[in-house]
């Protein structure tokens, strides 16, 4: 699943505007969705639009581990809301994980984009669809090269096929000293 870059929500991002990553979340895996009802999401009832994007996220794996199991902490501290709600907060966390690098509200002061350990994809009976980014830029007269972007999520696939990205928030947490 190639990330277009051309999506007006990237292209036209600044710091101050307010980022839509639900929207690009859908707009990158709009053919699952179109699989579940063949409808974008936006003209799905709020009960097919959960049932879909439940359907989705069962197939997704953050890391190798299942997404469900992955956020089990937060999917569990959201038992209050309905069904719906939790389904579209897991999306926008998710969301939040893949397209940081997009988002020019979260560079740091030396102006480098967010980066995440984590690397998702939809895994359908094994075959496994990653979220990623092959964008090459001009780097002279006639060269081009890998945007900085594209380069993070090639990092992103090494580390992976390595085994070298943490399964569990606990890993995580010791990955960066929080635990």
């Amino acid at each position: 699943m190639n990330i277009n870059t051309d999506n007006p929500i990237i292209k036209y991002s600044d710091v101050g505007k307010v980022f839509p990553y639900d929207k690009l979340f859908y707009a990158t895996v709009n053919d699952y969705i179109l699989e579940y009802k063949n409808a974008r999401l936006d003209k799905l009832t709020d009960h097919d639009a959960s049932v879909c994007l439940a359907r989705i996220i069962r197939r997704m794996e953050v890391n190798g581990v299942p997404v469900q199991q992955f956020f089990k902490e937060e999917l569990d501290a959201w038992t209050d809301v309905a069904n719906y709600t939790r389904v579209l907060r897991l999306c926008d966390l998710m969301a939040r994980d893949i397209f940081c690098c997009f988002d020019k509200n979260r560079y740091d002061d030396d102006g480098n984009f967010a980066k995440v350990n984590r690397f998702y994809c939809v895994n359908t009976d094994g075959n496994r669809d990653f979220f990623t980014l092959d964008e090459k830029v001009k780097s002279g007269l006639f060269k081009k090269k890998r945007s900085p972007e594209s380069e993070y999520f090639m990092d992103l696939q090494n580390r992976y096929d390595a085994g070298l990205l943490p399964k569990t928030k606990e890993e995580e947490r010791k990955l960066y000293g929080e635990g």
